[in-house]
């Protein structure tokens, strides 16, 4: 873990935020809540190492932080939920320790009035299902093991805008002059516009990391889908978990998960019609360079 402080990333706002506080006579403050911060993201972290993740890095913003990793969508759920659920649950031990240390010539009660503060608002703010707090990445975990990744994605990407909404509109009706909680606010914003513009690709990258897994049982109904459809469509129905069939309802013909997966990603067929594939299939077609910029358009739609 100590090798791992190399990848800690500090925002130049931060030192902005740090020095606006030293001249105002708030660095003690400061300093206490980027430590609970901090604390918060190598909770992350050590569950993310526990499971062999790639961190790309851990970064102090202004306002919170963040652990940076491209594993995130394409590990199997268990992990994503405790790696979401081991940052929230490092404030416990963090309330027991300023109990622990009451009475300490270094530990006050004014001490402990701020660290509960700090610690209770950063975890109730993180636990808020909002895209890519701890609350959105623990709704997706809910929504992905029910219905299909496609759905989930996108699904959390509403239910995090709709609170994320709310939240603006409290905002501006109760603290319209509050200036960090609009740069918050803005921050978010900008990431849901960015998140939406990634999803098809994250999709995809679901969709090669399925194609690499070892086959799994079926499970499940199979899904009616007309041939008139194309595999991406049909990939749209595929879960994180378990084996999907598609059921060709115009001559019953029946196509595994592994089969529409395989068209996608290394036939690059994917934008064609399940008809027109299974009437040329075992014919080589030319590989087309714009395949993919047509894949994530319609992936998109």
């Amino acid at each position: 873990m100590i090798k791992q402080l190399r990848l800690l990333h500090i925002h130049p706002l931060f030192w902005v935020m740090a020095g606006t506080a030293v001249l105002t006579g708030y660095f003690y403050d400061i300093l206490l809540l980027f430590t609970i911060i901090l604390i918060h993201e190598l909770g992350h972290a050590a569950a993310a190492l526990h499971f062999q993740w790639r961190i790309r890095r851990i970064s102090l913003l202004p306002f919170g932080g963040m652990m940076e990793t491209d594993e995130y969508g394409t590990r199997p759920l268990r992990e994503e939920t405790v790696v979401a659920l081991s940052g929230p649950l490092v404030h416990l031990p963090l309330v027991i320790l300023s109990y622990s240390l009451q009475g300490a010539a270094f530990w006050g009660s004014a001490d402990h009035a701020l660290f509960m503060h700090y610690n209770i608002s950063i975890f109730c703010f993180n636990m808020l299902p909002i895209h890519p707090l701890d609350g959105g990445r623990l709704l997706f975990c809910l929504y992905a093991g029910r219905i299909p990744f496609y759905q989930a994605q996108r699904n959390t990407m509403i239910t995090s805008g709709a609170v994320l909404a709310g939240c603006i509109v409290l905002t501006a009706l109760y603290i319209p002059m509050h200036v960090q909680a609009w740069l918050i606010a803005s921050f978010f914003v900008m990431i849901h516009i960015k998140e939406w513009k990634q999803l098809p690709y994250r999709f995809y990258r679901f969709l090669i990391r399925k194609t690499e897994e070892p086959r799994s049982e079926y499970c499940g109904e199979s899904n009616n889908i007309s041939w008139q459809r194309r595999p991406v469509d049909a990939a749209k129905l595929i879960h994180r978990h378990g084996e999907a069939a598609f059921y060709i309802v115009e001559n019953g013909q029946t196509l595994s998960e592994s089969y529409i997966l395989e068209t996608i990603t290394k036939k690059r067929r994917g934008m064609e019609t399940l008809k027109h594939i299974l009437a040329r299939n075992g014919k080589n077609e030319e590989r087309h360079n714009i395949y993919d910029r047509y894949l994530f358009e319609y992936i998109d739609n």
